[in-house]
């Protein structure tokens, strides 16, 4: 069997083992003589793991499956969340491409994907979690920049007065996984949604589609990350600019 390797989330997965067929579709010819002959298999007892395998013969296969892609005739895929998903296959000939896809069930988010506590403490799963700048840490300072080994800021440093004049004071962060890696920031009443890439690896956060408050549209690492608190930083090279945030409702 191939072994076909899963790039989601900032995650790297290989994944292995097939199972019992899901569905087993061919599909009458078309005019350009392409009939298509593929399965879906999803894995029993696991069923975020399915198994894609094209039987069409003299095409190149084409997957999307949601979570990414494949030209692979046979590949084995995690789809990590709950919910209901297409999988779509293409099969492309001499007289072009020809499409059909397969619905999918998954009972539930994937407990190995998601074994890591990064996850939950980030997103607290489907529920969600809300983070807010942290203006009543210790030292009064939740944004600015130091040293490249700093966890808080200490060359320049702003607070809850600094905050209100970027007029980023109240804005609030969510994170959660229903359905996907979502996440959304209000700002001044306006709600922008994204998605997150989580690298439990090397602790390294990136937002798609959006930004964190005040943010630099880049990968952030991680160097505090709890139930309550949350500190993100911009590594260069010997500073760092920094974040810091608390769950909502969280009182120092």
């Amino acid at each position: 069997m191939k072994r076909l390797h899963i790039f989601l989330l900032g995650l790297t997965a290989v994944f292995f083992n097939a199972c019992s067929p899901y569905e087993d579709r061919v599909t009458p010819a078309d005019p350009a003589g392409i009939q298509l002959d593929f399965s879906v298999t999803q894995t029993p007892g696991y069923d975020n793991q399915v198994t894609l395998e094209s039987k069409t013969k003299g095409v190149i296969p084409f997957w999307d499956y949601g979570f990414g892609v494949t030209k692979e005739s046979r590949a084995v895929v995690i789809l990590p969340f709950a919910g209901d998903f297409y999988i779509k296959y293409s099969a492309y000939g001499s007289g072009g491409p020809k499409t059909d896809s397969v619905k999918v069930k998954i009972s539930e988010n994937d407990p190995k994907f998601f074994s890591s506590k990064l996850y939950d403490l980030l997103s607290n799963s489907s529920a969600g979690k809300t983070w807010v700048w942290a203006v009543d840490v210790p030292g009064g300072y939740c944004f600015g920049n130091g040293p490249g080994d700093a966890d808080k800021p200490g060359w320049w440093t702003v607070g809850a007065a600094g905050l209100k004049d970027q007029g980023v004071i109240d804005d609030e962060m969510k994170f959660d996984l229903n359905g996907n890696a979502h996440f959304t920031i209000t700002h001044k009443g306006v709600t922008t949604n994204g998605f997150f890439a989580l690298d439990t690896l090397t602790q390294k956060l990136k937002i798609n589609g959006a930004d964190i408050s005040w943010g630099n549209n880049v990968t952030y690492n991680i160097i505090k990350l709890n139930e309550n608190e949350m500190t993100l930083v911009q590594q260069g090279d010997g500073w760092r600019n920094i974040w810091m945030f608390k769950r909502k409702g969280f009182i120092f």
